[in-house]
């Protein structure tokens, strides 16, 4: 980077700030940038449209009985760069939002607006990557088709379209590149250093892995139309449309079904292995899933890593099955749901954090304008699940939900929960459900309306914690003794809460504990500032705000007594 050059400050998907500068900033060897001819790149482009289901029509003479949304016309008369430029359009379309082709469906959205800026973008950076010319795509004024009416988000309709379109594009581009598989000479490779040649061997390592993922994939959700799974799914309101939707697959019974298939698509076992899709059993591998519906976890850019399986429920074995962590899938990173729920995530739409795929798919179909619905694997909620969602959610402003059952078990969760949820900006509040329901009953004609009514009256996780410790310090609250404890315990958890929300526990903890609020103000101001004077006749109340506490220990005898004020 040349001295004295200016960048410019983009904001990363973490929020952070990322300085970027022009190649012509630099100086030294010029990069080599591998390119291809139009006929070239468009043969790689057709077989990529093959490697993920799709058929291409250029005027063959033979009639497409498949499916009408795998099915690609470009007309025979176009050149090579406009019929590769159309070739990825039509795939951006396909695998992105909504996954509907211009002329798949009677109702399909028209390819304008927005939703041509998204196409014709992703076209744009996989011909670059491929080296192509790109001159030929123009773009509208951003006003144009992201709105400048004041009544509307233009700058969250942005961006939501940029990240749409970056997630699409590399996803496509890694596909090309898998299949690609260059073979280095020894010449090359003596010139390329042991790190390099281990992240180049690593990186092919991944394609491969996610190549056999995609193709597992596609092998499950050709499977479940007309199985058990599609009926079970039915019969608890995810109808066909909602299968389609969310690529719901069925692994079936025999124990090799997906090995083989793998085989004969050209996978290696060890591939397969690797991608946790079989595991060696002594003898041949086995497959990992079988006979479970299966639900796709996908990362950031909306490849898929791994699966969830759910067996029958008259089956034995776990009634959920993740796939084990391999070098693409780590299961306390990921959320169900997060990559399908990210565009809510962008509007008003709150995070809910539920337990199981199935909730986090019902909650979405029925309440699509409140919730955006997430799942951890199986685990508990991590650090990187609340960065995951941070990454997509105005923090301070939707905060985070949590749907929790209304029993004693709940409420321990909604404790341990509360370890890692409270540091989020923004209100955290919990669901209530109804004894025996989880939020995969909001589909269920029987029981709808008592679960919409209980994800819609959300109260304040915080009261959830510090209820649990009054009832686990004070039991029945009879004696003194038992309601101070229950106090001592309470107050030593609202501490931990933001200022602005201490007064309103105080008193919930007064009226529970049936104490006089100063003391229980006073117990707080104990927790918040332990080294207070312990010789003081009575504690002091907490300060409104935090940054007031060294004012009052410098001068302890200026607090007004407790006995004056009820809360903070």
């Amino acid at each position: 980077m040349r001295r004295g050059e200016t960048g410019i400050r983009i904001i990363s998907m973490r929020g952070n700030p990322r300085a970027v500068f022009d190649v012509e900033q630099t100086d030294g060897e010029p990069i080599a940038k591998v390119s291809v001819s139009p006929a070239e790149a468009l043969q790689k482009l057709s077989r990529l449209a093959a490697d993920l289901g799709f058929y291409l029509d250029r005027g063959q003479d033979w009639t497409y009985l498949g499916r009408p949304g795998r099915r690609i016309q470009l007309a025979p008369e176009l050149d090579d760069i406009s019929a590769a430029s159309r070739l990825v359009h039509q795939l951006a379309h396909a695998i992105g939002p909504g996954g509907l082709l211009d002329e798949a469906a009677s109702n399909a959205a028209p390819c304008q607006g927005a939703r041509r800026v998204f196409a014709d973008s992703v076209a744009y950076l996989v011909l670059a990557d491929l080296g192509l010319d790109v001159s030929h795509l123009r773009f509208p004024p951003t006003e144009q088709w992201a709105g400048t009416d004041a009544r509307t988000n233009a700058s969250a309709a942005i961006r939501v379209v940029g990240d749409q379109l970056v997630r699409t594009s590399t996803r496509l581009r890694r596909r090309l590149h898998a299949l690609a598989s260059p073979v280095t000479s020894s010449a090359s490779t003596s010139a390329v250093s042991p790190a390099e040649r281990s992240q180049t061997t690593a990186t092919r390592d991944n394609s491969a892995l996610r190549a056999a993922l995609t193709d597992a994939h596609h092998f499950y959700r050709r499977a479940l139309p007309g199985s058990w799974g599609a009926r079970y799914l039915a019969n608890r309101g995810f109808n066909a449309v909602v299968q389609e939707r969310w690529d719901l697959g069925l692994a079936p019974h025999p124990r090799r079904a997906l090995l083989h298939h793998l085989r004969g698509l050209g996978h290696q076992d060890q591939t397969i292995i690797d991608a946790s899709l079989a595991k060696r059993d002594g003898g041949e591998p086995l497959d990992v899933f079988r006979d479970r519906i299966l639900f796709p976890l996908r990362d950031r850019t909306g490849e898929i890593i791994g699966f969830i399986g759910r067996r029958r429920d008259e089956a034995p074995g776990p009634k959920y099955l993740n796939t084990p962590d391999t070098a693409l899938f780590h299961k306390r990173e990921v959320l169900f749901g997060l990559h399908e729920s990210r565009a809510q995530l962008a509007t008003t739409c709150r995070p809910l954090l539920v337990e199981g795929p199935l909730d986090a798919i019902a909650v979405n179909v029925a309440l699509p304008a409140v919730y955006a619905a997430v799942a951890p694997c199986g685990t508990a909620i991590t650090t990187a699940h609340v960065e995951a969602i941070a990454a997509h959610a105005d923090g301070p402003t939707s905060g985070l939900v949590i749907a929790l059952d209304g029993d004693d078990a709940g409420r321990a969760g909604a404790v341990r929960a509360w370890r890692t949820l409270h540091t989020i900006p923004g209100p955290i509040e919990a669901a209530l459900l109804p004894p025996g329901h989880d939020p995969g009953d909001i589909l269920s004609p029987a029981s709808q309306f008592a679960v919409r009514e209980a994800l819609l009256s959300v109260i304040p996780l915080a009261d959830l914690v510090i209820d649990e410790k009054i009832q686990r310090f004070g039991g029945a609250l009879e004696f003194v003794e038992s309601r101070l404890a229950a106090a001592q315990a309470a107050a030593a958890q609202i501490a931990q809460l933001p200022p602005e929300q201490i007064a309103r526990q105080v008193d919930r903890v007064a009226a529970r504990t049936g104490m006089d609020p100063a003391d229980v103000t006073a117990l707080v101001a104990g927790a918040i500032s332990p080294d207070l004077d312990p010789g003081a006749s009575s504690p002091r109340p907490p300060p409104s705000a935090q940054q007031n506490r060294g004012a009052q220990r410098s001068s302890p005898t200026t607090s007004p007594k407790p006995h004056h004020r009820r809360t903070t």
